[in-house]
């Protein structure tokens, strides 16, 4: 167009059911689409002149663009080209992968004037099922390289088992006291404890070999005080 501050749109899109049917946000996104349209004149045998758009199909606006003009999030952005879709304002002539600066590319659409009637002609965004990014097949070869081998050393059944049987077999005595526990490491316990068990297994001849070895001791316990 000779003046490039003019945008051109028809009369009665703003009317329309479909435009009616836009969010605040998603009217916006629209109005960007046809700014960025280039508009060229063309003449047909001398009748009226009309115009069209050359780069149509071409168009590219992005996520980040978005974000940085109006401050839209990506989910409110994706959102809108949704509905631009469903009423027919856009189409998406290219779904873009997002890597190596694969950016989506769109065309103005006319099916919105249909919008609402039996020869509307319905689309919807389709989701990107390239596989493009990284993910669990195509990892090396997005990447360039390959993933490093994972380590074998795991705590297995037998490990787990080994651990367990160990500590059960082998179970650590529980001193419930310090007064317990200074007797059990005094020799004499284990002396007092021996001849206990004796008495306990040969009570006659612990009394009758063992009595006068206690007199004894008594005598000698006495003369050391």
């Amino acid at each position: 167009m000779a003046n490039s501050n003019v945008m051109m749109i028809y009369k009665r899109m703003h009317r329309s059911p479909a435009f009616h049917k836009l969010t605040k946000m998603a009217v916006t996104v629209l109005l960007e689409f046809f700014k960025r349209r280039k508009m060229v004149e063309t003449s047909n045998r001398g009748k009226n002149k009309n115009w069209v758009i050359s780069n149509n199909g071409e168009i590219i606006f992005t996520y980040d663009e978005a974000y940085k003009k109006f401050g839209m999030a990506r989910s409110t952005f994706r959102s809108c080209l949704d509905q631009l879709v469903e009423v027919g304002f856009i189409d998406i002539a290219h779904a873009g992968g997002g890597l190596m600066k694969d950016c989506s590319k769109y065309g103005i659409s006319d099916r919105w004037k249909d919008y609402g009637k039996e020869e509307f002609k319905k689309k919807s965004r389709q989701k990107d099922t390239r596989g493009l990014g990284f993910t669990t097949q195509n990892w090396e070869e997005t990447a360039g390289r390959k993933r490093k081998p994972k380590s074998n050393i795991s705590i297995t059944a037998d490990t787990r088992s080994s651990i367990t049987s160990d500590t059960s077999d082998h179970q650590m005595p529980v001193t419930p006291s310090i007064v317990h526990a200074t007797l059990r490491t005094d020799p004499n316990y284990y002396i007092q404890k021996g001849l206990e068990v004796f008495e306990a297994m040969h009570a006659s001849q612990y009394h009758s070999r063992y009595s006068s070895i206690g007199f004894q001791t008594s005598l000698l316990e006495e003369s050391q005080r």
